[in-house]
């Protein structure tokens, strides 16, 4: 390993105190892969490559951990590799895939699916459930699918300080799979009468109606195939129940009314 030159203060903080060492290399099979962290984006790692053989390897430093795991730069070294060249890299002991998440999200790199994906392949069983549910029901968002697996109307439901559970920082267990994947199941029925049957304020609905004992998804269903045109695109779900109302009640008489408005 060798000390790559730096500017005098491009390791010190503000006490003039050396905190980390910058190192150079050529010989980038020294790094590991660290278990749960994203999927590559491999149009990211093109236009890294194409930049370092245009412009040369900048002095941007990965970071690793002492084992060599990458915890943030795993796109520039892949370019790297790609374009041939060498690397800086700093060592940081004691980090671990949590470092990565929070390198990442104070970066706004990652979304939802990246942290899904990275507590999955890092085998915590219920990212493992919900990642084969979103695979199983590509019809719907992942946002959707979260909601479906919380067994809630929404997938904001378990966050961090209300049910301790939280996608991003690894917590969250969701609640009843196979009443989800029903709830898809029935939700897919609807898409050859409805083109919006993926919007998210209308399973929403649909979600909080599943939950009413009173009503029964059959007779909803048979009823929008005699009406399918009453059946509109809503933003809010106030607007869907009110909707849905009307056609759940169609040819029933006053007192066999079904009141869906106030759920």
């Amino acid at each position: 390993m060798t000390t790559a030159p730096m500017a005098n203060n491009s390791t010190q903080v503000q006490n003039n105190k050396e905190v980390n060492k910058v190192y150079q290399t050529s010989n980038l099979s020294i790094f590991k892969n660290i278990d749960g962290n994203r999927v590559p984006n491999l149009q990211h790692i093109k236009r890294l490559t194409n930049s370092i053989r245009v412009n040369g390897m900048k002095c941007n430093p990965i970071l690793v951990n002492e084992s060599m795991e990458v915890i943030d730069g795993q796109h520039r070294l892949m370019a790297a590799k790609e374009a041939e060249s060498f690397v800086y890299y700093i060592i940081v002991k004691g980090y671990t895939l949590t470092e990565v998440h929070t390198l990442n999200l104070n970066q706004k790199n990652w979304g939802k699916k990246d942290f899904v994906d990275g507590y999955a392949g890092m085998g915590v069983k219920s990212y493992i459930k919900l990642n084969k549910f979103a695979e199983k029901n590509k019809d719907f968002s992942l946002s959707v699918c979260i909601a479906f697996c919380n067994n809630t109307t929404d997938s904001t439901h378990n966050r961090k300080g209300e049910n301790k559970e939280c996608i991003e920082d690894g917590t969250w267990i969701g609640r009843d799979f196979d009443l989800a994947q029903e709830w898809a199941d029935k939700i897919k029925l609807i898409k050859p009468l409805f083109e919006h049957y993926d919007s998210n304020a209308f399973i929403g609905t649909m979600i909080t109606l599943f939950k009413n004992p009173d009503f029964k998804f059959k007779e909803f269903l048979n009823k929008l195939k005699i009406q399918p045109l009453l059946l509109k695109n809503h933003r809010t779900r106030e607007e869907f129940k009110n909707q849905i109302h009307k056609i759940y009640n169609y040819r029933r008489s006053e007192n066999d009314k079904v009141n869906l408005r106030g759920l």
